[in-house]
């Protein structure tokens, strides 16, 4: 599974009560209704199915860990990565922060 730069910096290192969009490309050979209910079951809120087998979902940083070993997921970026973030600099990505 890949976990983005972003996720992994999340993961080893969260912000006790901030929380995180991610999106979460469910494998192949995995159900999405399964991997869904996988990621509540580990302390996320999924928003939405979204293209390409992708769930968004919300969770709070202490729990990106347990969300990132759910099975049936492929691939995890945050959701920043789309510019769901009205606050972050369009189309900039994920790892880019406007002024640092």
């Amino acid at each position: 599974m890949y976990l983005s730069p972003a996720v992994r910096t999340i993961r080893d290192d969260p912000v006790e009560g901030e929380s995180v969009t991610l999106l979460l490309e469910v494998a192949d050979d995995a159900a999405i209704d399964e991997v869904a209910a996988a990621l509540e079951a580990a302390g996320a809120t999924v928003e939405e199915e979204l293209q390409f087998r992708t769930l968004q979902a919300t969770v709070a940083h202490e729990r990106v860990g347990a969300v990132c070993e759910a099975d049936g997921i492929a691939h995890v970026e945050t959701g920043n990565t789309l510019g769901l973030d009205p606050d972050e600099a369009e189309g900039a990505g994920e790892d880019v922060r406007p002024g640092g």
